[in-house]
């Protein structure tokens, strides 16, 4: 069994495909899987993977089909991977040098969690400079692993699925998957954390990732429309301390509009 998989769906980015792949490739810790995610075979991203795959048996490529989305592309990772610990990176993002030995190496500082935080780098494709926004998040958190009602500012608003590593065990025992639509980080975030037992962080950063100008992948995890909020929507995945129920099926209240 790898320590990690790594899912890493492609949809939209097969241009920048081939330098996450390489991201990953290229760390000094070699105990992973790495699972693309392309859309068909003969796909140009499959194209990619493919080629990836003949050169190193770790890659094992993937399908799902346009219309399940990033959700769909990260469950269908999910099915096929076998490593101890779950890494998502988004097709155009990268791993930065040492990112999978740093990991490793506060495991086993900690022991077994079901998910362990990291730090992320935000880069604009255009211009500006790069930013670290979960760094004062992770810092105001205890030094050793802990539950995560010690730390209920880490939720997944904050925090997207590919800024965590997360234990494969604990996903599979909890039955926990993506849901369908523009927030599901939110959802992903929401449900694991609350499921969770034990979590700790890494002070570090692990991934580079990029935003673009019009996405919202910089403010709102998960979705492509920072105009797309909406109270319906937002009920859909906000956690009950944000007015809404539960089950998502609540009314929000006056004051749990979305926090951006």
């Amino acid at each position: 069994m790898p320590r990690f998989s790594i899912i890493v769906p492609s949809h939209g980015v097969a241009g920048r495909l081939g330098q996450a792949l390489d991201s990953v490739l290229a760390q000094s810790f070699g105990d992973f899987e790495l699972i693309p995610v392309c859309e068909a075979p003969g796909s140009p991203a499959d194209g990619v993977a493919a080629r990836h795959a003949t050169e190193d048996s770790r890659v094992t490529p993937v399908h799902a089909p346009p219309r399940d989305g990033l959700a769909g592309a990260r469950n269908a990772g999910l099915r096929a991977a076998t490593g101890t610990y779950l890494l998502f990176l988004d097709g155009d993002d990268v791993l930065v040098p040492g990112a999978l030995a740093a990991l490793d190496g506060r495991l086993t500082e900690t022991g077994p969690v079901d998910v362990l935080h990291f730090e992320h780098e935000r880069t604009p494709w255009w211009e500006g400079e790069p930013t670290n926004p979960a760094a004062p998040l992770l810092a105001r958190t205890p030094d050793g692993a802990f539950a995560p009602a010690d730390a209920p500012h880490l939720t997944g608003v904050s925090l997207p699925a590919w800024s965590a590593a997360w234990r494969r065990a604990f996903v599979t025992e909890r039955e926990l998957t993506f849901p369908d639509g523009h927030f599901t980080d939110i959802g992903w975030g929401g449900t694991a954390l609350a499921a969770a037992g034990r979590t700790a962080v890494l002070r570090s950063v692990v991934v580079r990732h990029l935003v673009r100008r019009q996405g919202s992948r910089l403010n709102l995890p998960g979705s492509t429309t920072p105009n797309s909020w909406t109270r319906s929507s937002w009920c859909s995945y906000g956690p009950p301390n944000w007015g809404c129920l539960p089950s998502g099926r609540g009314r929000c209240s006056s004051s749990s509009s979305p926090p951006y």
